[in-house]
């Protein structure tokens, strides 16, 4: 099985490859991007000034096969700032297990700076054991109104033969305009 995945997988790379153009020149980003050279000008909608999310991840999952077994699995927390112009704050990135008991403030420095565009990401080991029910709280705030960040996570297990993953949505519980 695992050589007919790596066959399947060496013949869409080369497919790939070959549709592209000899001529193909890759240019290199500037070192700043200028939000007024784009073609759509106005803001999506009137902009939040803050929101807290909750936010559910996966740290293990149970599973049956000979009796009850649990198959744990790694997560990532990803703040996505989307607006073009301002920075946020990332004022709360609170873990909990799946009783609702905190298990570890990933801002414990302090509050997260993220500047327009930037992402920062919050990780769950995969010796975690929080449950199915473990989850994120997160908060943050602008000075100004700004575009609604995405707020995602991935759960992850990479096993042989038995690889999984869940991606979720941070859900709004509180929101500021």
């Amino acid at each position: 099985m695992k050589s007919l995945v790596l066959i399947l997988v060496a013949v869409l790379f080369s497919a790939c490859a070959d549709q592209k153009s000899e001529d193909t020149k890759y240019v290199t980003a500037p070192d700043t991007f200028d939000p007024a050279t784009l073609l759509v000008k106005g803001p999506a909608d009137s902009g939040l000034t803050g929101q807290l999310l909750y936010m559910p991840v996966y740290s293990n999952i149970p599973y049956h096969i000979v009796g009850m077994s649990e198959f744990d699995m790694s997560a990532f927390v990803a703040v996505h700032n989307t607006d073009l112009l301002n920075p946020i704050k990332i004022t709360k990135a609170l873990y909990f297990d799946t009783h609702g008991k905190p298990v570890f403030d990933f801002l414990i420095e302090g509050v997260v700076d993220l500047e327009p565009l930037a992402t920062r990401d919050f990780y769950v080991p995969y010796e975690d054991k929080s449950g199915t029910g473990a989850n994120f709280l997160i908060e943050w705030i602008s000075a100004e109104r700004v575009s609604e960040p995405l707020v995602e996570s991935i759960t992850i297990s990479l096993k042989p033969n038995q690889s999984v993953a869940f991606l979720s949505k941070g859900r709004v519980i509180r929101e500021s305009r």
